[in-house]
């Protein structure tokens, strides 16, 4: 029978997922022992019991029955649920050597691309460089103290924007965030208006493709990766369609961030940056410095909008501390001014700072 008529046979359709399926499952079980968890079943392992809906809960959930550390599995693929800061502290920081690699997921990493960023590329000398120049702008007090007047700028933008729109804490908190990383990465100055800046939506747009494409178990080929060879034509292949246009997206955004700083070297408008240093620098290639100025955005984003936003949410469920810091500060700095953030090392503020 010719290779194609095989091809589309409706048989050989199913059958080839099902083998890949279980080479996979026989070639997992004799992997070392794994924390514990709760029991799977055959082949499909603990699909019912993965978290899902609010993620934090069900997660401490399985903590409350398993203790600091467990495990589920799903067709294969074993994710580690961490829910003790002591486990987590001893795997990340005194046995951190032994956990320093990234997973490998083949729709999100692989098909689209995301495996170039920091979060998700494979432990090697690339990490370890890209590691060593994010200490240059974050690594120490020194390195930070330049940073503080676009923090103070930022931070003034987003107190006249919520004074003006109370009722948009979640958009002006991201916008913020969104401004000052694209600042820091790229010495690009967002657009003040009632649309959207360009960068930012795009930087969102990725992000918002990472969290699809990366979620577990979101798509077939995660759970068997032997599926990258699967024909693009054939019932089942629109995940190679999805990766190409979500693919051709995020190499956009990553190659746009490079080429504004590259245009603005050698004008007046030009801004001290991440990737402008390393411009000048001259001895570093283009992509390395494209990728790791696209992680500061993207590993920042998120992160830095949540605890802010989760510090808002704090100051209102308890009221009586917002008052007493604003006791502090108008006891030490009066009230005719904002505060600054050289006001913590300059000024005695004991209860902001354990704030």
């Amino acid at each position: 029978m010719p290779v194609v008529s095989l091809l589309l046979d409706g048989r050989w359709t199913l059958a080839f997922p099902a083998l890949a399926l279980c080479v996979q499952y026989l070639r997992k079980s004799t992997r070392p022992p794994l924390p514990p968890g709760p029991r799977g079943l055959p082949i499909v392992g603990n699909i019912f019991d993965v978290p899902s809906g609010d993620l934090w809960i069900q997660v401490s959930k399985l903590g409350d029955m398993w203790g600091g550390i467990s495990s589920v599995t799903v067709f294969g693929q074993t994710t580690i649920i961490v829910n003790s800061l002591k486990v987590a502290e001893d795997l990340l920081d005194t046995h951190g050597a032994n956990f320093s690699d990234r997973p490998v997921i083949p729709m999100g990493g692989e098909l689209v691309g995301f495996n170039n960023t920091l979060i998700l590329s494979q432990y090697g000398e690339r990490v370890r460089t890209e590691r060593k120049l994010f200490h240059r702008v974050f690594g120490s007090h020194a390195a930070i103290k330049p940073l503080i007047p676009l923090i103070s700028t930022e931070i003034h933008k987003l107190l006249r924007n919520l004074a003006r729109n109370p009722d948009r804490v979640m958009e002006e908190t991201g916008r913020t965030v969104g401004a000052l990383t694209l600042r820091i990465a790229y010495g690009y100055q967002t657009i003040d208006g009632p649309e959207q800046d360009p960068y930012i939506k795009m930087f969102e747009t990725a992000a918002h493709d990472f969290a699809r494409t990366t979620t577990p178990v979101a798509f077939l080929i995660d759970v068997i990766p032997a599926l990258r060879y699967w024909p693009e034509w054939l019932p089942g292949g629109g995940f190679h369609t999805t990766a190409k246009i979500l693919g051709k997206r995020l190499h956009h955004t990553i190659d746009s961030g490079l080429e504004y700083v590259k245009s603005q070297k050698g004008t007046s408008n030009a801004e001290p940056s991440f990737a402008y240093a390393l411009l000048e620098e001259g001895n570093h290639d283009e992509y390395l410095i494209k990728w790791a100025a696209a992680s500061i955005q993207a590993g920042g984003s998120d992160t830095t909008a949540a605890q802010l936003e989760g510090f808002l949410l704090a100051m209102i469920l308890y009221p009586d501390v917002q008052v007493a810091a604003q006791k502090e500060l108008d006891s030490v700095i009066g009230n005719d001014r904002l505060p600054e953030l050289s006001d913590r090392t300059q000024l005695q503020l004991p209860y902001m700072d354990a704030l």
